[in-house]
């Protein structure tokens, strides 16, 4: 097999090309908050945008899991088509050109993939369900991500969209916590029954928890600021509520890694990093007797089996450990397409007839490898990887350049991002959901803003030829 930094360059270069094969339809106004404010009122596929930051509220905020009654609009797919619709005609007159970053091409060549690999299904129909009706959405998404993010300000703006859709389902999920469908064996279940519901949650608040730093550290407002600590309190508490050990790890994870590349950088950072343990432990302090018995089984093992919801836990530990196993097992028999995506809890269950068989991976490479093939979790990895370096350059880059400080810290948010979701894919099948490819479109969008910085810059010096490159820093102990 080549080199992953061989197969990394290739991508590179075949998206160079798309990039000048595709005509200039328009040239779109590079929208730089440090060096023109009202360029951003010129910048392009502006309704397009708005659509999206709608669709991202409804995809985490799920009002229809709220308010059923609204269930029948169908808001997230109504928001997602008039998306598409109004980048398509910005598009078609001009107004907008197609961009082909790295990962776009990567999740496309993904999705080719996963076509290919229907006819050799187990349940042909069941990977054209989980084809049609999840991963063309995240496909989508993805896409409009990266052809709108034209600006910090607009990345700002959505990352906004997250932060408002995560604390209206977790402040409706603690409010209607008394309600029986709710509660699963003492666990807070939640209201969404999304990407928040109490086996992701953890994932998501650790995902999410490096952009919430920055937004708390890039601007300084009382409201702002008052809304943000809302938001951490809120899922720290409804974190202890749920009992997942993996997500609880998770945050704490993601917690570390804040503090190292975003908050000890400055002293409203330090403040913050200082209140965020304070939290956590009075959340755990109030915690519910199940939050104690399930967390226990992590370094109790059987030993700490003293009740029916420790020994649920153990049971539930064994059974993932067994869904493990066999996930490589498919892996490695089906190494091509995999038995289908969608189709591991039920061809494990056909096989195996256990109660636990009828279930998901609970590990998103193996959910990948085991259900799309090997070659697919090569793209995916390639992806992963991707986002990591291109994050990591980027904060490098502009490690001395105060005039991009929120860009910066966007790019070093993303990086922690990236790293919490790869710790949280070992505990939960997630490969065909938002989560990580939400990360993945702002990375790449971090990226093309810095590149149309710097031709910007190169173009208000003057120059007729452009400027080599200078070469990137090396890894140190130093960095950040």
């Amino acid at each position: 097999m080549r080199p992953l930094a061989a197969v990394n360059h290739d991508f590179e270069t075949m998206s160079e090309t798309l990039n000048q094969a595709i005509p200039k339809m328009a040239t779109p106004t590079v929208a730089v908050e440090r060096t023109d404010q009202t360029s951003a009122n010129r910048e392009p596929t502006k309704l397009s945008f708005a659509f999206l930051w709608l669709f991202t509220f409804a995809v985490y905020a799920r009002p229809q899991d709220i308010y059923p009654v609204i269930n029948p609009l169908h808001l997230p797919l109504v928001f997602g088509i008039c998306a598409g619709l109004a980048y398509l005609a910005d598009l078609i007159s001009g107004r907008a050109r197609l961009m082909w970053p790295r990962e776009l091409v990567l999740v496309l060549l993904l999705t080719a993939w996963f076509i290919l690999g229907v006819p050799f299904s187990y349940w042909r129909g069941g990977s054209f369900e989980v084809l049609i009706d999840l991963w063309i959405k995240v496909v989508l998404s993805f896409f409009l991500l990266t052809q709108t993010l034209t600006s910090v300000g607009r990345v700002r703006k959505l990352l906004w969209a997250i932060v408002i859709g995560e604390l209206l389902a977790t402040i409706a999920s603690i409010i209607l916590r008394g309600e029986g469908r709710l509660e699963e064996g003492g666990r807070l279940a939640g209201v969404s029954l999304g990407l928040l519901n109490m086996n992701y949650f953890g994932i998501v608040v650790s995902v999410t928890l490096p952009y919430i730093a920055v937004l708390y550290v890039s601007r300084r407002s009382p409201l702002r600021t008052g809304f943000l600590i809302a938001t951490i309190g809120s899922t720290l508490w409804m974190l202890v509520l749920t009992a997942s050990r993996g997500g609880f790890l998770g945050v704490i994870f993601s917690m570390v890694l804040t503090w190292w590349f975003i908050l000890r950088g400055s002293l409203r950072g330090r403040i913050v990093a200082a209140l965020l343990p304070m939290f956590l432990i009075i959340s755990m302090v109030k915690a519910p007797d199940v939050f104690w018995l399930r967390l226990q089984t992590i370094w109790g093992g059987s030993q700490a089996v003293t009740s029916m919801t420790s020994a649920s836990a153990e049971e539930s530990t064994k059974g993932r450990e067994f869904l493990l196993e066999q996930s490589i097992k498919y892996s490695l028999q089906f190494p091509v397409f995999g038995v289908g995506i969608g189709n591991f809890p039920l061809y494990n269950g056909e096989f195996i007839h256990r109660p636990d068989a009828w279930l998901g991976t609970h590990n998103t490479f193996t959910q990948i490898s085991s259900e799309a093939g090997i070659p697919a979790l090569v793209l995916f990895l390639t992806l992963f990887g991707t986002v990591v370096r291109r994050a990591r350059r980027l904060s490098k880059k502009l490690a001395e350049d105060e005039a991009n400080h929120e860009l910066r810290l966007l790019a070093r948010a993303t990086l922690v991002s990236a790293v919490a979701f790869a710790f949280g894919a070992f505990f939960a099948h997630l490969g065909y959901e938002y989560i990580f490819y939400y990360v993945a479109g702002i990375a790449a969008s971090l990226w093309a803003i810095s590149r149309r910085s710097d031709a910007a810059s190169q173009s208000a010096d003057g120059s007729a030829e452009p400027r080599p490159t200078p070469p990137l820093p090396q890894w140190s102990p130093k960095w950040p």
